[in-house]
């Protein structure tokens, strides 16, 4: 089961606003992720660098904006999807937010990422099916470690996908959420 903890910033990224995380594999350190905020993330294994970013660099609409393009009439913007890439600049995954969930194409499979009632971690699906694969997110309220436990035939690159995915999700929300204050 992959975890991840947050990581101590060095004197040459003190001033960064990009996230950072240790990837531990049972309490061993494999990889990182720094999550450069709504735009991209570098997630490396060892030599190994995948990069999880936006289709294109057009921020999601935020809540006061959907409110004016509500209000106006105008149409929805274009999807703007998550991929995954490796160091060929392959595609790996491709998801798309439905609200607070996702939706997930991995080759010819298609994945759901989906917030139960009642349950911190995200679960994720096959597509059509009701029975959880595994999950992945904060397990306790109070806890900065964040895991990932999930099958082993999700390699772990994909499995940091999921995370970012989340972390994206819940800087959104905290965005949408701020509390105006004169």
């Amino acid at each position: 089961m992959l975890t991840t903890r947050p990581t101590k910033r060095d004197k040459g990224s003190f001033f960064s606003t990009a996230l950072m995380f240790d990837i531990l594999d049972e309490g061993n350190p494999v990889g990182s992720l720094v999550y450069d905020k709504g735009s991209k993330a570098e997630i490396t294994f060892g030599d190994q660098v995948f990069i999880a970013q936006r289709a294109n660099d057009k921020p999601d609409e935020v809540l006061y904006q959907a409110l004016v393009r509500v209000m106006t009439g105008a149409g929805r913007p274009p999807a703007n999807p998550w991929m995954l890439k490796d160091a060929g600049n392959r595609t790996l995954a491709l998801a798309e937010s439905m609200g607070r969930n996702f939706v997930i194409s991995r080759g010819s499979e298609s994945l759901a990422l989906r917030k139960t009632f009642g349950s911190r971690p995200y679960r994720l699906y096959r597509d059509g099916s009701e029975q959880p694969l595994g999950t992945v997110g904060q397990e306790k309220f109070f806890s900065r470690t964040l895991h990932m436990n999930l099958p082993a035939e999700f390699e772990p690159a994909f499995q940091m996908f999921l995370l970012v995915l989340l972390l994206d999700l819940s800087l959104k929300q905290m965005a949408n959420n701020a509390s105006y204050s004169p």
